[in-house]
């Protein structure tokens, strides 16, 4: 195994004033032209999975919206389509099930598990009914509070900072006027805040984040596809962020003050013909006949094609995970990388340490140190979640 050692790594100190903070701080930039340490990939077999196509019924998603690993190696899992919070110990057995559908204590109409939370087993943000519930042990409810405070965007999951303050990224205020200012068909971006819930009140960490890429379709505004947004993580220090424009994060720290930036370089982002070939590919893929085939790309291809980016985002939205000891995984776009996908762990200092590569069509849900939990799909779409070792590749 060839261990590719970092090429280049700058770190000077400037002075910075950061947003909403009259104050300066000392601000560190590390830069990285190559990773440190060796290449890692998946070992050949997860360590557990859990999921079946056909089986007890425990063991059966129809949409798994997250999943987390504790400490003891067991495996709490989200399914949205039936409103459950499942868990299962470090062989893959069935513990105990908690959750349904509503408005009561327990019940839910959206979950999304948080990571990080002190206090309770498992933590669930229900993004339909803005409310945070958490559960015990043995999954009964410890105590459940709504964000009457806190505007918190549903398309990026909240966290939790280490003393259990809620962190997120507010719904931006400006969306309605941005819609009604941007001309129709045209594309424009959110700005956004990050934002820290205190028992004195709403602190912005950050402020005028470039936010998710819309474009205004009359009368309300959609997601671009293979548009840019914003993604942050926590760690014990602060907060990691970035507008997944280009290789760079920005660390602040739970006063607001930017500490810390990591640049690194990673895979060329432009969209290439052969993006734009396999992209097209995907959709012909969904006609039955030549003559369908043919008619979609003398009349719907053209405009798809001119509709999409000249690169491509850096990472995707939610695409940074924070692990216990400070380093950061960022997960690619899916269609940046043609062959698997091309994952960078950094450092707690910002350092790019590997490159993790992926096979294509699995979703991270969770990581540690040397493992990660990852969403799979079946020959039939059924669901199933294994952790997996990383191991050095050859």
């Amino acid at each position: 195994m060839t261990i590719t050692r970092l090429a280049t790594a700058a770190l000077f100190a400037v002075a910075a004033l950061t947003c909403d903070i009259t104050d300066v701080t000392a601000q560190t930039i590390v830069e990285s032209d190559s990773p440190r340490e060796a290449d890692l990939v998946l070992a050949d077999e997860p360590l557990v999975r859990v999921g079946l196509l056909d089986g007890p019924d425990e063991y059966l998603f129809g949409n798994i919206t997250g999943a987390i690993r504790l400490e003891d190696g067991s495996v709490i899992v989200a399914d949205e389509s039936i409103f459950e919070i499942r868990v299962f110990d470090a062989r893959g057995r069935h513990v105990w099930t908690s959750g349904r559908r509503g408005e009561g204590p327990g019940e839910y109409k959206g979950i999304r598990l948080m990571r990080g939370c002190p206090g309770a087993t498992v933590t669930v943000f229900d993004w339909s009914q803005d409310r945070i519930t958490r559960l015990g042990p043995d999954g009964s409810v410890i105590d459940t509070r709504v964000l009457a405070t806190a505007a918190v965007n549903p398309y990026n999951d909240p966290t939790c900072a280490p003393n259990g303050d809620l962190v997120f990224d507010e719904w931006p205020k400006s969306e309605w006027d941005d819609v009604e200012t941007v001309p129709l068909g045209e594309f424009y971006r959110w700005k956004v805040d990050l934002s820290l819930e205190r028992d004195d009140g709403v602190l912005a960490l950050a402020r005028g984040i470039p936010g998710a890429e819309r474009f205004n379709y009359g009368g309300g505004s959609g997601p671009r596809t293979w548009g840019k947004d914003m993604a942050f993580t926590v760690t014990a220090t602060g907060v990691w962020y970035g507008s997944a424009d280009d290789y760079e994060l920005e660390h602040v720290d739970w006063d607001g003050r930017v500490t810390r930036m990591a640049r690194w370089a990673g895979p060329d982002l432009e969209v290439t013909r052969e993006h734009l070939n396999r992209y097209r590919d995907a959709y012909l893929a969904r006609y039955e006949t030549a003559a369908e085939r043919r008619q979609f790309e003398r009349e719907r291809w053209p405009d798809i094609r001119d509709d999409l980016p000249e690169s491509s985002p850096a990472y995707v939205s939610e695409g940074l995970l924070s692990l216990p000891d400070g380093s950061v995984l960022v997960v690619p776009h899916s269609w940046r990388d043609l062959g698997g996908d091309e994952f960078h762990l950094l450092g707690p200092d910002g350092t790019w340490l590997h490159r993790v590569t992926m096979p294509s069509g699995r979703t991270l849900l969770d990581a540690g140190p040397g493992w990660v939990l990852l969403l799979e799909k079946g020959e039939f779409d059924e669901q199933s979640v294994a952790v997996y070792e990383l191991v050095e590749g050859s």
